[in-house]
């Protein structure tokens, strides 16, 4: 039986965003906003010597590094200092921003932008991983082109694999995937009391904020404030920062409101994508089939520069044994710098491409031993108690058995897998894994610091204040019913701002499946309080601030303890028929089934799950982003990139099982992530038993299978 929590109401926001009456930053009206725009290399990689500018006409402006304030600093404040806001003579990819033309009429601004030419130095790029191991051109960070790397082991892995009977090995590789929000990148800013606002679709604006902040230096204020957002999946968590460094620096210049709205081509072209991957994996076993060790080498494309890349790195490796308890392992991770558009932020943050590797390298071995996949995968299962990755401790109930038996009743996978063997061209797959809750390591109490407030009026109207925002994925709902439940007030009588950085206090980035977990926790332990101190006709607020659950510990140089709070579980089932002319897969059922402790609200849920599903989907079967000669991507519209349509993919059976986390409101746990870490690797394992082979590479799109069936 569900949680009474579970039930679901009304989204507050749902009226205004479907009948157009939603205002997203293109809907703002700033009248006199000048017009601005990015000009950025039109090379891959070399030294630049001069830029030429045309001469501007009276109302139009210039703006590069030179006008950076000497207070402040030419750098993007991303997870390392090394990607400038305006290029100032290296350039590491074709389309790296070098400077901004504004002016009144955006025709002119875009013919001034034609009219610049750029005088260079070339430089041989390096734009695949095989090119940057090979070193291409030269290294392009440090001596190596190494931009991180994580190693991980337990136990000895060269004694498992000198005494093993057997070994497996595969290779497993993943592209580019666009996050295609619906809302492109959008910002305005201006100046006002000698304070500096940035206006837009952002996750993260205390990061905007912060990103600002150190371009102009620490004498200058900043105000970040959320417009409605159509969107993000980690696509406004880092680009709102790259663009708004350097659009506040021209509006402190100009002393003028400067609008920049990408259109789609823009957007595509050069905003950040999903990390490509490229994971080895051997497994030692005994005679019996049996795992006596397993050794990954990972590598992911960083990019030109780091962005977000060690985090995504952390999560793939921490990810990479997934729901499995391996006596021994040894897990080497590396990111390597291309000169490509950096990789960035994207929902799942590296644990999609660890969880294709790994569960792919599953359905090998069980293939190798002649087992059943599923029983082959049960025996490695972890369980409360276990060991995770890192050295600490499962701490809550595991229910995977559970999970697995309410997917069994609603795709009858085992009979279909079994039935199967004896149709050609049909199968069906199945997807394991976990996800951590929350930033990695000691993330949140180190770095985040999250805090968040109840107000409560002296007219009695109660107001949530936090700076997590809502892009689709509900907190507007589910914050406001978690206060309410325990006020005893309707939740649509509770106010919830879009949030302002001069107004909330900074509760932390709305990112890595912490918004409901961490910040919901932090909002009802404000309201338990508030609710025991309640004073008629006074004016109260109770602020509460993250502590890190008892027990728990972590050493981030040893990279040892327990790396997240807690773990959300997923079951992923899709089924699938090859026509073997065309080699066009079709996918005729999926399925997803999820511990996320206890739902605040069924639909919010359900809607993740079914989004999460079709992105997770679209990158297994048809989402194809490659790179030319340059570094750059040959799919920049929505005619050529293929994102799915509701015609190409049945809707997904979905369920949660219950599973309550102390720590968590009302025993949720996060989930957004979680909901597109599998679902492709059911789609591949699906598509293997379909056609009897190995399918190590998504997204399988016809021409790739085609080879891989030449093969």
């Amino acid at each position: 039986m569900k949680a009474e929590i579970s039930s679901s109401i009304p989204r507050p926001d749902g009226k205004a965003k479907a009948s157009g009456l939603a205002k997203y930053i293109g809907d703002h009206d700033y009248k006199d906003a000048l017009t601005a725009r990015f000009y950025r290399s039109d090379f891959p990689r070399g030294l630049i010597r001069n830029v030429s500018v045309p001469p501007l006409p009276e109302g139009y402006y210039h703006i590069n590094y030179k006008d950076v304030s000497p207070e402040g600093e030419n750098i993007l404040a991303l997870t390392r200092k090394d990607w400038p806001a305006f290029a100032e003579e290296e350039i590491r990819y074709k389309g790296q921003i070098i400077g901004l033309i504004c002016g009144p009429d955006p025709n002119v601004v875009d013919k001034i932008i034609k009219g610049i030419s750029i005088d260079f130095k070339a430089i041989e790029p390096a734009v695949t991983l095989d090119d940057s191991l090979a070193l291409k051109g030269g290294p392009l960070v440090g001596e190596d082109n190494l931009l991180d790397k994580i190693t991980l082991s337990h136990g000895d892995c060269d004694k498992a694999f000198s005494e093993a009977a057997e070994t497996v090995e595969g290779t497993y590789e993943t592209g580019f995937q666009e996050q295609l929000y619906m809302e492109p990148q959008g910002l305005v800013a201006w100046v006002e009391n000698d304070k500096v606002n940035i206006h837009g679709s952002m996750q993260c604006p205390y990061y905007v904020k912060h990103a600002v902040q150190e371009i102009l230096g620490p004498e200058y204020k900043v105000r970040a404030v959320e417009a409605t957002i159509g969107g993000g999946f980690g696509g406004k968590e880092d680009y709102p920062e790259i663009m708004g460094a350097p659009l506040a620096v021209a509006a402190l210049k100009i002393g003028k409101p400067l609008r920049m709205i990408f259109d789609r081509s823009e957007d595509m072209a050069w905003t950040s994508k999903r990390h490509p991957s490229r994971i080895k994996v051997r497994t030692a076993h005994d005679k019996s089939g049996e795992i006596l060790a397993m050794d990954i080498d990972c590598i992911i494309d960083g990019g030109a520069y780091e962005s977000y890349s060690l985090i995504v790195l952390m999560r793939a490796v921490f990810t990479s044994t997934g729901v499995y308890n391996l006596p021994v392992f040894n897990v080497e991770g590396r990111a390597l710098a291309t000169c490509t558009v950096p990789s960035g932020a994207f929902r799942g943050f590296g644990a999609p491409q660890a969880i294709f590797a790994l569960e792919m390298h599953m359905e090998k071995c069980s293939r190798k031993f002649h087992m059943e996949s599923l029983e082959f995968k049960k025996t490695y299962f972890l369980k409360k108690g276990d060991a995770t990755i890192t050295g600490g401790k499962i701490r809550d109930d595991v229910v995977l058995d559970k999970m697995i038996a309410r997917a069994e009743e609603m795709s009858l996978y085992s009979h279909k897998r079994k039935s199967y063997k004896d149709q050609p061209w049909k199968g069906i797959g199945m997807a394991l894994f976990n996800h951590g809750c929350g930033f990695t390591g000691d993330g949140e109490q180190r770095i985040i610091k999250a805090k968040a407030a109840v107000h409560k009026r002296a007219d009695g109207i109660v107001e949530i204040q936090s700076a997590a925002v809502d892009f689709g994925q509900g907190p507007r709902t589910t914050f406001r019913k978690i206060v309410g439940k325990i006020l005893g007030i309707p939740p649509q009588e509770i106010l919830y701002s879009l949030p302002d950085t001069d107004v909330v206090p900074d509760s932390g980035p709305t990112v890595a499946s912490r918004t409901i977990m961490i910040v919901g926790y932090l909002l009802q332990e404000a309201a338990k309080e508030l609710k025991s101190n309640w004073k008629e006709g006074e004016d109260q607020r109770v602020l509460k601030h993250y502590e890190m659950p008892p027990g728990m510990s972590w050493d981030q140089e040893k990279l040892q303890g327990d790396a997240y709070a807690t773990f959300g579980w997923g079951v992923n089932v899709c089924e699938v028929e090859v026509d073997p002319l065309t080699w066009e897969t079709r996918v005729t059922g999926a399925w997803g089934i999820y511990d996320v402790g206890v739902a605040i609200d069924e639909k919010v849920v359900n809607g993740q799950i079914q989004g999460g599903m079709s992105q997770a989907l679209g990158y297994g079967a048809m989402e194809n982003l490659t790179v030319d000669k340059d570094g750059v991507f040959q799919q920049r519209s929505m005619a050529d990139y293929m994102v799915p349509t509701t015609l190409d993919f049945p809707r997904t059976g979905a369920d949660t099982i219950d599973n309550p986390y102390e720590y968590g409101p009302f025993g949720a746990k996060g989930m957004g992530e979680m909901v597109h870490d599998g679902g492709h690797a059911a789609f591949a394992a699906a598509v293997e038993q379909a056609v009897g082979r190995d399918c190590p590479r998504i997204p399988l799109i016809p021409e790739t299978l085609m080879e891989i069936m030449k093969k």
